[in-house]
């Protein structure tokens, strides 16, 4: 698909990304290209990114340090990372002590990927962000400005774009569930 709406709606959210040349239309629909063109950018001591993934193995290495519209807001990443361990340790430490009885049946890894996406997506919001994630062989989050039309035609391109690669993307929205008593 020869697609430069995604490049040019990137450019617009991410500024220092008008300096680098939109791929080559050959190139456009290739996922590793499009995190090539995104990729990290080092300024100082600090790794600026556009584009952060979570490591399945360890989601406390989910690139919120590096976040470049993140950086040079002077927030203490620090905070969000312990509220991160603070709700998922008690899911580890259960998973762990009924292994036995729920191992088969709980994937105790999607749900602290669940508590990780909302401490980052509530944070976002305080900083008139929103958060959208791309499903690739990882999961991959990107923090934008709070913009809704362009939101969606991002990621309606986004998902045109990357389709025959088998990779998604959703605008993340925290559903507030009723509780019944």
């Amino acid at each position: 698909m020869d697609d430069k709406k995604i490049f040019k709606i990137l450019q617009g959210w991410y500024p220092l990304l008008k300096h680098q040349e939109i791929p080559k239309k050959k190139y456009r629909g290739d996922f590793q290209q499009f995190r090539t063109w995104l990729s990290t950018e080092q300024a100082g001591q600090h790794e600026h990114a556009y584009l952060m993934s979570i490591d399945v193995e360890n989601p406390y290495e989910n690139g919120l340090e590096r976040c470049a519209m993140l950086q040079h807001k002077n927030i203490d990443m620090g905070l969000i990372q312990q509220s991160i361990r603070n709700r998922a340790t008690p899911l580890y430490q259960h998973y762990q002590k009924h292994k036995e009885v729920i191992g088969k049946y709980y994937n105790v890894n999607a749900h602290v990927f669940d508590i990780v996406f909302e401490e980052i997506y509530t944070f976002l919001k305080l900083q008139n962000f929103e958060l959208l994630i791309i499903y690739a062989e990882t999961a991959y989050w990107m923090a934008v400005p709070d913009e809704d039309v362009r939101i969606h035609k991002f990621c309606k391109s986004f998902s045109k774009q990357f389709k025959h690669e088998g990779i998604c993307i959703e605008h993340y929205i925290k559903l507030d569930c009723l509780r019944s008593t």
